[in-house]
């Protein structure tokens, strides 16, 4: 039975080779790859043909250029995806012929994957007759550090077995070691590094599905806050005194639309004699009411200073009743639809578009990740939502650059540094250093954005401009005003610390020595001096927080 398939199938290529009316003898390959990933191939073709056949041509590669034949311009037809070369003028009957072919393939150099380089080109595209013999060449701009692999129609995967393929420094060389059928085609695939074809790079770039939907929704992200949140950006200037009307800690109400921070607006009551602040050698805060709070002050001031006090004229500010209504407090921020235009569009909507930016950053990373399809689904879901969370809290801690609070402000900075390392880590540094800032910009026009009334404009002029004058005044310029307000660091200190500028402030005083301060005493009852006393306001404030530790949440609480 054996011998009966055997006979049967030497049968039938004795047919196949008879039946052919010609036959490839020679087919020398070279192939000169430039470092832009552009391709100059030489062809020579010993051709034997034994009858004539109507219609014959030569294919190459679809995306070749400058084709010529035997040194001259050449026309080509299109076949799907190769070009072929009309071979009748050329060939005109039976006997041998020596064909010339140079042609041109623009970039060879592809990227089937984030993360991958390929050198990929056909040597052989299926020419009708058979080869008897194939030697290739091809000369890179640099060595390879992978070995090459070959494809064919009839061997697929396993075309390395038909070839003797030695790598030399730059150069590839190959030879048959068995004749080719009819129609057969061999392709070439070498897995390269940008740094053997950077000019490749520069042009090879495209853009993903996923980095196209990140410019469509930062571009919408863009339209909705120029059309709905741009404001005239606040005039500069210094200004020595707080804005009228306001405690410190309104401050972040109006700047950025934060919620009320209570332990500021107490330390602000305590300077304007509403009450006294007391600081022991065991970190504990009391708070001594010394008057009433009457239609002076505002409603919300009001109700909240009862709050605190109840019935009672001694307080601790460092339990947990006092922490909650710190976290009740941070719910509310007074007069906010005074500062903003009523037609002010909605700063969650803003910054949630840019959140999603940072979502497709996360499914981008997720892609790059894995080859496999599964597990590119399952990194994309998990990136991408923890890019999302990161987009949030990068754009909460933009919010804090001008206030006294920093947490939020560490944490954006350590969830960029984590994007930063996930985008190495995945080739995608890139995309992660194109979105990381986008979202502190972000975070910025969300924080500050919103149409604002001329009041609002107003407040917001004075608060940077007080701000500013912290950190830049002289300290001629504060003896100056001492003269006539002798007491005007000890009312300023509490707009310095919600500001964040208060050890710059107080380095501006040198060491100048205060009298006794009429709202806050500490352990000891020494005179201080200026950068002693803002230690004192700073342990204190920092007492008063202490009880919101576990309570982190309620820090995110926005607008």
């Amino acid at each position: 039975m054996r011998h009966i398939i055997a006979l049967v199938l030497c049968v039938f290529l004795l047919a196949t080779t008879v039946s052919a009316a010609g036959v490839v003898t020679d087919l020398q390959s070279s192939t000169n790859v430039a470092a832009d990933g552009s391709c100059r191939v030489n062809l020579t073709v010993q051709l034997r043909v034994d009858s004539r056949e109507e219609d014959l041509t030569f294919p190459i590669p679809g995306d070749a250029k400058d084709v010529s034949l035997n040194g001259r311009s050449v026309r080509t037809k299109r076949q799907g995806d190769l070009r072929h070369i009309e071979l009748e003028d050329i060939v005109g009957g039976a006997g041998v012929y020596t064909l010339s072919i140079q042609y041109s393939l623009p970039d060879s150099v592809i990227s089937p994957k984030k993360n991958q380089l390929l050198l990929e080109f056909d040597i052989l595209s299926g020419f009708a007759y058979p080869i008897e013999k194939l030697q290739f060449t091809v000369n890179l701009p640099g060595a390879p550090e992978k070995e090459p692999a070959f494809f064919s129609t009839y061997y697929q995967e396993t075309a390395d077995t038909i070839l003797a393929v030695t790598v030399a420094e730059n150069v590839i060389t190959g030879v048959t070691n068995r004749p080719l059928q009819d129609r057969e085609s061999l392709r070439l695939s070498l897995e390269v590094t940008e740094d053997l074809f950077p000019q490749s790079m520069a042009k090879q770039w495209k853009m993903g599905t996923d980095d196209i939907l990140m410019i469509a929704v930062a571009a919408l992200a863009l339209v909705y806050w120029l059309l709905t949140m741009r404001s005239l950006p606040p005039r500069r200037g210094r200004r020595p005194v707080a804005p009228e009307g306001l405690t410190a800690g309104e401050l972040g109400c109006c700047l950025t639309g934060q919620g009320v921070d209570l332990s500021m607006m107490v330390v602000s009551w305590a300077q304007m004699g509403y009450l006294h602040i007391q600081l022991d050698k065991n970190h504990r805060v009391f708070l001594q009411k010394r008057m009433a709070m009457g239609n002076e002050r505002s409603d919300f001031e009001v109700r909240f200073f009862k709050h605190l006090f109840g019935a009672k004229t001694t307080i601790e500010a460092t339990g947990s009743r006092y922490a909650r209504l710190c976290q009740k407090a941070g719910k509310h921020t007074p007069n906010l639809r005074d500062y903003y235009q009523r037609h002010s569009g909605n700063p969650y909507i803003f910054r949630g578009l840019c959140a999603i930016i940072g979502l497709l950053g996360g499914i981008s990373l997720g892609t790059s990740f894995a080859n496999d399809t599964l597990w590119q689904v399952i990194l994309s879901v998990v990136l991408g939502g923890a890019c999302l969370v990161l987009s949030w809290i990068i754009q909460a801690g933009a919010g804090e650059i001008h206030l006294r609070k920093k947490k939020r402000l560490l944490i954006g900075l350590i969830g960029s540094g984590i994007w930063m390392v996930l985008g190495a880590l995945s080739g995608e540094w890139n995309v992660a250093l194109a979105v990381i800032p986008a979202q502190w910009v972000c975070g910025l026009a969300w924080a500050y954005g919103g149409r604002r009334s001329e009041i609002g404009r107003q407040y917001m002029a004075q608060i940077l401009g007080l701000r500013r004058h912290f950190r830049k005044a002289t300290e001629t310029e504060l003896q100056r005003i001492v003269q006539t307000n002798p007491d005007y660091y000890y009312a300023t200190a509490p707009y310095a610390l919600a500001l964040g500028a208060d050890k710059a402030f107080a380095r501006q005083w040198g060491n100048l020595q205060l009298g006794e301060c009429a709202y806050l005493t500490g352990p000891k009852s020494e005179k201080l001096t200026v950068g002693e006393f803002m230690t004192l306001l700073r342990s204190t404030v920092k007492a008063m927080d202490a009880g919101q530790g576990n309570t982190w949440l309620n820090k995110f609480t926005r607008r």
